[in-house]
């Protein structure tokens, strides 16, 4: 996980950012950034040198953090397998801004409480 002071460094990256505000371990990082294209599990995990468990895990944080897509195919001769892809940059920079603002309000309220703190104890 990245910390506040990687991001405060003059060649801080985005991979940083990801790492820091996304709560995400390097590897789910380059899951993430390794989805240019669509690709499925095994495409992944192959791609990774991981074992199918820990591309998935990877993967459904990604999902749940609104970074990555997750999308049910049909096999024609019956079955089905799941797609990840990278959402839109656009809206990548939509949930960037809203995880800034999170953070901002979190840090304001620690502050506010943080001269009681320190006078009571």
């Amino acid at each position: 996980m990245g910390s506040f002071n990687q991001l405060l460094k003059k060649n801080a990256s985005c991979k940083d950012m990801f790492e820091c505000f996304f709560d995400l371990m390097p590897t789910e990082v380059s899951i993430f950034y390794m989805l240019d294209s669509e690709k499925n599990l095994d495409q992944i995990s192959e791609e990774m040198h991981k074992d199918r468990t820990t591309a998935y895990r990877c993967l459904q944080k990604l999902v749940g953090a609104g970074l990555v897509v997750k999308e049910k195919k049909i096999i024609k001769e019956g079955g089905y397998y799941y797609s990840y892809s990278r959402v839109d940059p656009s809206i990548i920079r939509e949930i960037v801004n809203s995880r800034m603002l999170e953070v901002k309000h979190a840090l304001n309220n620690i502050v506010k409480k943080l001269e009681s703190e320190l006078n009571h104890r």
